[in-house]
């Protein structure tokens, strides 16, 4: 009778599991679409019916290597990734986002081969080998209209604004000195040169950049400098690159707007540490080692105009 028991109890436990399998991949096995698209639903469940294209998606995403390491991921970021509401499926990320409903968070798979077609800019993503498989992963938080997608950019810029220069104000703080406002462009400056004294009027104060360059007469500059994040993180240093920087009044020469202008305001043997926003840095995409939106610290020194 015991042996019975024991016998039906393992019956039961494994109809259970079997039960239990069976849901567990019917839900997370992969499907795949007519296209060859294939997807699984982590989170949530497909959308009814696609919406217009007068629409916006706010989504957070992330893609994963074949080995499982994360290689691009929003998660980590302020804001929501902003698209266009794909009005048709064009490839496998659009034909994915055309299928998820707001709060769903879904996988595709896709070859690296494609990957790379499709995110060219991401190094990481250009070292991947040809052949095998990825994935991307993405929560769609919201599907909006354009006018609340403008009032979302509204908003962003805003609160952008406000952590940039609520960084720029405490490192001020933490390295004290006489530093000046330009209230027009948001960024401080301070000279740290001990010849002060001998220069203009300019530098004790504020807008610094609303009044005529020092080397308006000069087509060029040439300057050393060294560039860092407020934690300390060293971007650019002239000097270890055993070269001195040039500014071209008349053009844009450089991939950041600091290198372009503030030289051309800094007087020969002065050294002016400025603090720009992202507007004058990296901006939106960043670089290797600076996070899209960081502010900057950028010392000017050695300036010489060249005619």
């Amino acid at each position: 009778m015991k042996r019975h028991r024991i016998f039906l109890w393992i019956i039961v436990i494994l109809a259970v599991l079997s039960i239990a399998s069976y849901g567990y991949r019917a839900f997370f096995a992969y499907k795949t679409t007519s296209t060859g698209l294939q997807y699984r639903f982590l989170q949530g469940e497909p959308v009814a019916a696609p919406c217009s294209n007068d629409h916006y998606c706010l989504i957070n995403y992330m893609i994963v290597g074949p080995d499982g390491d994360t290689l691009v991921s929003s998660y980590g970021n302020d804001t929501l990734v902003e698209v266009p509401y794909p009005p048709v499926a064009t490839n496998e990320l659009t034909e994915a986002l055309r299928l998820a409903s707001p709060g769903s968070k879904v996988e595709i798979l896709l070859s690296t081969d494609s990957l790379k077609l499709k995110n060219s800019s991401d190094y990481k993503v250009q070292l991947l080998p040809n052949g095998q498989m990825a994935k991307v992963i993405f929560d769609l938080e919201k599907v909006i209209t354009n006018q609340e997608y403008y009032e979302f950019l509204a908003n962003k810029s805003f609160k952008r604004a406000l952590a940039e220069n609520k960084a720029i104000d405490e490192y001020a703080v933490k390295n004290p000195g006489l530093w000046q406002l330009d209230t027009f462009e948001m960024l401080k400056y301070r000279v740290l040169s001990d010849t002060q004294d001998l220069f203009c009027d300019m530098w004790v104060s504020p807008n610094l950049c609303s009044n005529a360059p020092i080397h308006k007469a000069a087509n060029e500059v040439e300057f050393d400098v060294v560039v860092k994040r407020f934690n300390g993180d060293l971007i650019i240093d002239s000097r270890l690159e055993y070269k001195k920087y040039k500014a071209d009044y008349s053009g844009q020469i450089h991939p950041i707007k600091a290198l372009n202008i503030l030289p051309f305001y800094v007087d020969e043997g002065m050294e002016v540490e400025f603090l720009t926003t992202s507007d004058y840095g990296f901006g939106s995409k960043g670089r290797i080692g600076v996070p899209p939106y960081t502010p900057l610290s950028v010392r000017i020194f050695n300036v010489k105009p060249i005619q």
